[in-house]
This record gives structure tokens, sequence and C-alpha cells, in this order.
């Protein structure tokens, strides 16, 4: 199945995948209303920033990625320890089965 693949890609379009494109244009090019050139559209107003109280001081995001960053350790420390701990049970289950023969 994939002994005739070509060495490397071609550096243009398939063109199926052209005409399809194309075709695809077309249909959505003549579904749409042509609007008038006389009266632009102003582009949308940028978003408004949530307003803050002014008690609250401003937070950089290294901050944000330093709390990040310290929780991330702290819950790869939890994991650790619990694999500790069940490796230590698992160990003492063994030592307690050898014994008893």
């Amino acid at each position: 199945m994939l002994g005739n693949l070509p060495k490397k890609r071609p550096a243009v379009r398939s063109p199926r995948r052209s005409g399809a494109q194309a075709k695809v244009e077309a249909q959505a090019g003549a579904e749409r209303p042509r609007r008038s050139a006389s009266k632009p559209q102003a582009p949308p107003p940028p978003p408004r920033a949530p307003e803050r109280d002014a008690g609250e001081p401003e937070r950089s995001h290294g901050v944000d990625l330093e709390e990040v960053a310290r929780s991330g350790i702290a819950i790869a420390g939890g994991a650790a320890s619990l694999g500790l701990r069940i490796a230590g049970r698992a160990a003492a289950a063994l030592r307690d089965a050898v014994e008893r023969r």
C-alpha cells in the first residue's frame, strides 16, 4: 500500500482538491448577499478590561506562573510520597509472606 508513494511532496496542490475548493468558494460567493461599497463598516470596539477595585493590586503574569509552578510541585511531591508509602507497604507484605514460610 505504501510502496508507490512519491519520495517528496509535490509543490502544488492536487488539481482535484483545487477544483473542489473553487466550487465551494463559488457556491459560498453566490449565496452571500453583496454589500455596497459606499458604506464601509467600522471595526468593532476593542473589548473592555474588567474594572478592578482600588484596593486590589495589579498582579503580574510572573506571579501567576509562580503559583502554578508551586502547585504543580506540591502535587508531584504528594504523588511521590503516596507512591513511596504504597511501595513500603508492598515490601512489608512481601517480607511477611516470606517469613511465614
